[in-house]
């Protein structure tokens, strides 16, 4: 019986193994990476989310802009505070700003029970990964969560 050599693979067909390799591993890395980018960024507006519940709640009781922010800021610390947006309003019931002697129109401190409080919070998420084009020139995610809870 006769058996035959292995035949070796020439070394054309190696260099066209690591051309495609090299176009693959691209892709697959772009896509891990943009899973992984995405992930972080929908757990940024997780936290955005939960701290504007927290702010939204102690506004209800507590009807101290300060002490509102802060308690926004608190829960959200891990998040970049230099670029996170906190805007706190009061609305009448039937969506007109709450207005009352000594405060702005819209500032909290004229609220009374029924009305309600608005905690509006704007963050940019700067993603990791680097996809010109896909997303915006400047690799940022406008993130945004608006939370109304009753004034009690």
């Amino acid at each position: 019986m006769h058996m035959d050599k292995p035949r070796r693979r020439s070394t054309e067909d190696e260099g066209a193994v690591l051309i495609e390799f090299a176009i693959v591993i691209g892709l697959f890395f772009l896509l891990v990476f943009g899973m992984v980018d995405f992930g972080l960024a929908i757990n940024t507006k997780t936290q955005l989310t939960n701290a504007g519940r927290e702010g939204a709640r102690l506004g209800t009781v507590n009807l101290d802009p300060t002490a509102v922010e802060n308690r926004i800021r608190e829960v959200a610390d891990n998040l970049d505070q230099a670029i996170l947006t906190v805007t706190i309003e009061c609305q009448q019931p039937d969506d007109t700003p709450c207005s009352g002697p000594g405060f702005p129109a819209g500032d909290i401190r004229n609220g009374e029970a029924g009305d309600s409080i608005v905690v509006t919070l704007d963050y940019q998420y700067n993603l990791i990964t680097p996809l010109p084009g896909f997303i915006d020139s400047d690799n940022k995610i406008d993130l945004t969560s608006v939370t109304e809870m009753r004034i009690e």
